[in-house]
């Protein structure tokens, strides 16, 4: 396989969860060459911190020097699109933070870009490579549930203290963290979302974005989705993943969705429970280094990876039906209204 040489862009906090799960878990196919960011001041620490050779305050000026082939695009979603089309032009791979766009349609905008270069491009879910996620997966594609009937995840947290470009963002819990609850519920069912209903409430008073959800996504085949978020829950925090069929139940339970710990529980009908303690040491940057390897993975067979762009459309569908129900009070919308 090619060692690929990965260029970061962006240089904030998260970028260095990304680095140090490259090195990790993707080590043999990659090497973090550069990295760009208009703050020099920001892009030198960081690259002084992870002792990356190539500095660019211009990510045009990256892109055109020849010295990368994969781009991990860090940057908020508002400032994607200087990026992405030119990249994916020059034939460059790209790893996109989520969430993919600000709407559907843009997403869908650099989607049929990458297509039609030829880049192949994956939306950085990175959550959908923990240890639990992973089982549960391998359970429902083995028939182990049988056929599904639900997938229900609950998150409670404590973020009242959100700064930065995320306490002005008017798209907020739903875009930044609930994403990625859809994004696992989507991926474990595995067919076309049809409708969302969708509550949101802004209880924080120091942001401007929504700080709780409550969801509900009706799927092709009668299977139903459902999600709870709060960024207000101020003690027993509680990450919840649930997964019902015909045959079994599987049982996610961990303090946060991004724990180290967790508590997986499989239950056929008729069975006794089977209990897992699972344990990744490092697991948010361990994901990161999986999406990474998966993305690189594709570029060197030929396939699509699981987490491309393509496929996070039905992610950003649902996102963007959630917010248009959340603005009618909570009424049923079809997807298709969003996707047009």
């Amino acid at each position: 396989m090619s060692r690929h040489r990965v260029g970061i862009v962006g240089a904030g906090g998260i970028a260095h969860s990304h680095v140090r799960g490259y090195r990790s878990v993707a080590g043999s196919l990659c090497e973090v060459v550069a990295a760009c960011d208009v703050n020099a001041d920001a892009l030198a620490a960081f690259c002084d911190t992870q002792a990356i050779a190539l500095q660019f305050t211009d990510a045009q000026t990256m892109i055109a020097s020849g010295e990368v082939d994969v781009i991990a695009l860090l940057t908020p979603p508002s400032v994607r699109a200087d990026v992405i089309f030119p990249a994916v032009e020059a034939g460059i791979h790209m790893l996109v933070e989520k969430p993919f766009g600000e709407s559907y349609r843009e997403a869908r905008a650099y989607a049929e870009a990458a297509g039609g270069a030829g880049a192949k491009m994956a939306v950085n879910h990175e959550l959908r490579f923990t240890p639990d996620v992973l089982a549960i997966r391998e359970a429902v594609l083995g028939g182990r549930l049988g056929e599904l009937l639900s997938v229900s995840h609950e998150h409670y947290c404590d973020r009242r203290n959100t700064t930065g470009w995320r306490a002005t963002e008017e798209r907020l819990e739903i875009a930044i963290f609930s994403i990625h609850l859809i994004d696992r519920v989507q991926w474990l069912v595995g067919a076309e979302p049809l409708a969302v209903t969708a509550l949101t409430r802004e209880w924080i008073p120091t942001v401007r974005g929504e700080t709780f959800t409550a969801l509900t996504i009706e799927f092709d085949g009668g299977i139903v989705g459902s999600i709870v978020s709060s960024w207000n829950a101020l003690g027993l925090p509680e990450c919840r993943l649930r997964v019902d069929g015909t045959k079994g139940s599987a049982l996610s339970l961990k303090d946060q969705v991004t724990s180290d710990a967790c508590r997986l529980g499989i239950q056929r009908d008729g069975s006794e429970p089977e209990t897992t303690d699972m344990m990744q040491d490092g697991l948010f940057a361990h994901a990161m280094g999986e999406s990474m390897r998966r993305l690189l993975e594709a570029v060197e067979d030929g396939s699509e990876p699981a987490h491309s762009a393509r496929d996070n459309l039905k992610t950003m569908a649902v996102m963007d039906a959630a917010y248009l129900s959340a603005d009618r009070g909570g009424a049923r919308v079809q997807t298709a209204e969003v996707v047009g």
